[in-house]
């Protein structure tokens, strides 16, 4: 860990206080649900779940729903964002235009979080049980391409892994992280969230489209 870890790390406990508060709010809730559907196979608890987000009609309604991530960014919401640049864990270099006509849902964090890695498996069963050919799912560290690599390795699946070396506004702005960046198509920003996302909540952003 080099010193700038460090320091963010030290400086950063409220930061992780509350992450770690929210993980056992969620560990204990999908506890809750385990014991109440125990006899269910997990592919129908999470057909249930993508169900329950098939409810949610509009971003708003997600917002006004959620438990353990807040909104942010705002002023950015509804706006095309920048060109995003990434290297895979190949040394293959993409840039977010590369998706332009997809929805994307970003994550951005660090390898060492454990509220990262666990939004990285959120995304891994939304996109191993959806199969959305339409929907890219990206995983994005500020960290060596080698460290973006191992991550792959112990994620294979529908999500891509990737490293940044320079973050632009607005995805440099958050004031906490896991962030996860939902875009649309024509690469506007739709919501902007700090905090664990569930996937039902991640699979109906990912459906919405913003308004003309």
């Amino acid at each position: 860990m080099d010193k700038k870890d460090r320091h963010n790390l030290i400086h950063g406990w409220p930061v992780y206080l509350l992450f770690a508060v929210l993980i056992a709010v969620m560990v204990l809730l999908y506890r809750q649900k385990l014991i109440k559907h125990s006899n269910e196979p997990l592919s129908k608890l999470i057909a249930k779940n993508l169900q329950a987000g098939r409810s949610l009609q509009s971003i708003d309604q997600i917002i006004n729903s959620r438990q353990s991530w807040e909104p942010t960014l705002p002023d950015w919401q509804g706006k095309t964002l920048p060109n995003l640049t990434f290297t895979l864990p190949d040394g293959q270099q993409k840039n977010l235009a590369d998706y332009y006509g997809r929805q994307v849902v970003l994550l951005i964090g660090a390898s060492w979080f454990p509220p990262f890695r666990l939004q990285i498996r959120e995304l891994q069963e939304l996109g191993e049980f959806a199969g959305d050919k339409n929907l890219t799912l990206i995983a994005a560290v500020a960290q060596p391409r080698q460290t973006a690599g191992a991550l792959a390795m112990d994620n294979p699946g529908a999500l891509e892994v990737v490293s940044v070396d320079f973050l632009p506004e607005p995805f440099s702005l958050p004031d906490g992280f896991p962030c996860t960046f939902f875009i649309d198509p024509q690469q506007r920003l739709k919501l902007a969230a700090v905090g664990l996302v569930p996937i039902s909540h991640i699979r109906a952003l990912a459906s919405l489209s913003l308004p003309d």
